[in-house]
């Protein structure tokens, strides 16, 4: 490959890197640019094709532990995850077709059922679907 080739194979990879930010495509950049320096330099194809795996394959090696701890699961769930269980009051009618309105932890959520739950009701919340919360009548079992 030529210089040419080297510097537009380091370029997409960049372009690819910033359109993903995955940190993949961007040591395949620097590893293509890398070559197209040996190239300027004079040196061997094979040794540039040969610089190009193995810087490439280095620099992936080195970064997916970094990339791994940077990007860690965030040790909160979201909002929504977290009332699965809790308990809330019903503030307006749960209908089967149209759903209601509950309060669960202070906050106001859309809330649907597959069966009427009157207002003033405890209910326990069992699933969250988009911005609704999938709630049932909630029983003491500790009584």
């Amino acid at each position: 490959m030529g210089i040419e080739e080297w510097i537009i194979l380091a370029g997409l990879c960049f372009i690819g890197e910033m359109l993903t930010t995955t940190f993949f495509l961007l040591w395949f950049g620097v590893g293509a640019a890398v070559s197209a320096v040996l190239n300027y330099l004079g040196f061997d194809p094979i040794i540039q094709f040969i610089a190009f795996i193995l810087i490439s394959i280095t620099l992936i090696a080195v970064s997916r532990p970094f990339a791994k701890k940077i990007t860690k699961e965030p040790p909160r769930k979201a909002v929504s995850d977290r009332l699965v269980g809790k308990t809330g009051i019903v503030i307006e009618d749960v209908l089967p077709d149209n759903g209601g309105v509950v309060k669960v932890e202070g906050d106001v959520w859309r809330a649907v059922s597959p069966y009427k739950i009157e207002k003033n009701t405890k209910i326990i919340v069992k699933a969250v679907q988009s911005v609704k919360l999938h709630v049932e009548i909630f029983e003491d079992k500790s009584k």
